[in-house]
């Protein structure tokens, strides 16, 4: 029965470290993957050379992060930012094979979202409060696929996830006030980096910032 057990749990911990799946580019003869529109800049090290800026340096990772969508809402006494971060990050698929991990972080201290409390749900189908999991090999990846640019393979991975933020008030008329004073904000923006855990260590991160747009 021990040696069960700890079969089972063998299994379990190999499983949480599995990278996602790659699926193969699905139209043939593609030459690149779509970026969509980056609003923000890189700022990691570039330890490779290369002509085209759509291929990231070896060892880093290119983020492709468009304007980032919040939606307000007042339930009651209390405000609601439902936010659905879509990232996407391009890697060469050389560095995402050799790496044990690709770690991906969001910064909200400069955009009013860092006021509030946050859930999500995690891999498990956990609620998880006040934390996002940065290892991309526990996080649920919407796609991933290849495809090549000049002849070099690369893997773009999509993440989306759900992260619902709130704050209670004493009266809703204070929910609302607070609702209003959001949408005014027109400079908010999500700081996000990302790197790989390679060869016993991490890889320089790659930096970039997406303004944040907020709705009702």
């Amino acid at each position: 029965m021990k040696k069960y057990i700890t079969y089972i749990f063998l299994i379990t911990v190999f499983a949480s470290c599995k990278k996602t799946d790659i699926v193969p580019e699905v139209t043939k003869g593609a030459t690149g993957i779509n970026t969509g529109t980056n609003t923000g800049s890189d700022s990691g090290t570039n330890t490779g050379s290369n002509t085209d800026a759509s291929i990231p340096a070896a060892g880093t990772v290119k983020l492709d992060i468009a304007d980032q969508i919040v939606t307000t809402k007042v339930s009651d006494n209390t405000l609601y930012l439902n936010y659905t971060e879509t990232v996407n990050l391009i890697l060469n698929a050389d560095d995402y094979q050799k790496s044990s991990a690709v770690h991906f972080k969001e910064d909200f201290s400069k955009s009013g979202l860092a006021n509030f409390d946050f859930t999500t749900v995690n891999k498990d189908n956990q609620v998880a409060t006040n934390y996002l999991d940065d290892n991309l090999n526990n996080v649920v990846i919407k796609s991933a696929s290849t495809s090549t640019v000049n002849g070099k393979q690369l893997t773009k991975l999509v993440l989306e996830r759900a992260i619902k933020f709130s704050k209670a008030y004493k009266q809703q008329d204070l929910a609302i006030e607070a609702q209003n004073n959001i949408l005014k904000q027109t400079t908010d923006v999500i700081g996000f980096s990302s790197y790989y855990y390679m060869n016993g260590k991490n890889t320089d991160a790659t930096s970039t910032t997406a303004k944040v747009v907020y709705n009702k």
